[in-house]
């Protein structure tokens, strides 16, 4: 089986299909019934798959915009930042700002003397 073969109807498929074809192949190459020959094919397919996965999943995240909240209480869309990742010192210009009402503040829980804990 080539890779343009196994390529064949993979980049139509959504991601949840595709990811639900993906854990069909691992379900039969994890039992070991199968024919050398179709192993093999099924694991190119697999890696056509999951490559096909995350280039549907790195697409996805650069769709994805989070919403913040400025000092000054105008609401501003930004790029989703993974944690972890370096963030910008220097925040692009809002994309669309709107004032936002003042959240009602919630009073703080009552403290606990760990003296009163029964245990």
């Amino acid at each position: 089986m080539t890779s343009n073969s196994a390529e064949d109807g993979i980049t139509a498929l959504t991601y949840e299909a595709a990811l639900a074809e993906l854990d069909t192949l691992i379900t039969k190459l994890e039992g070991g019934s199968i024919a050398l020959e179709e192993a093999i094919g099924a694991y190119e397919r697999g890696a056509v798959l999951a490559q096909h996965c995350a280039d549907l999943l790195a697409r996805t995240e650069q769709r994805v915009n989070q919403l913040v909240v400025s000092g000054s209480g105008a609401l501003a869309e930004r790029p989703l930042e993974a944690a972890g990742a370096p963030s910008s010192d220097a925040p692009g210009p809002p994309v669309a700002a709107a004032p936002i009402a003042a959240a009602p503040v919630r009073p703080a829980p009552p403290r606990i003397d760990p003296a009163d804990v029964p245990f």
